[in-house]
């Protein structure tokens, strides 16, 4: 699976996302919103996700007070659509402290369903 990363500052911005996600094939189990909540929790997912402390961190720190949505996708294909639909709704670019390049919302690695941001 590869993973693809939407954060949102906007809850309502993330709920139409995530509806056109549902209603054009991507399959509801694929498909994880997670609004606020225990910093903790998303700290660890981000950590889990990324081998980088430095991209997991700064994942972290912007999605601490956002909705994250998470597409858990079959291939490249099914990714790269659900990237262009974060894109189209204006998910947040994350940067490291430092650099003036976003990270890539796309990544290839699958996320162990313990650490998995579903609901609130």
């Amino acid at each position: 699976m590869i993973t693809v990363i939407g954060i949102f500052p906007d809850p309502q911005i993330a709920e139409q996302a995530t509806s056109y996600l549902l209603g054009n094939l991507f399959k509801a189990e694929n498909v994880d919103t997670h609004t606020g909540g225990d910093p903790a929790r998303i700290t660890e997912f981000f950590n889990h996700l990324f081998d980088n402390p430095q991209e997991a961190e700064a994942h972290a720190a912007l999605a601490q007070n956002a909705t994250i949505v998470t597409v858990h996708a079959l291939d490249a294909r099914e990714a790269q659509e659900a990237a262009d639909v974060f894109n189209n709704y204006g998910a947040l670019d994350v940067g490291i402290p430092g650099s003036s390049d976003p990270l890539n919302r796309i990544v290839e690695k699958a996320v162990n369903h313990t650490v998995r941001l579903r609901g609130e």
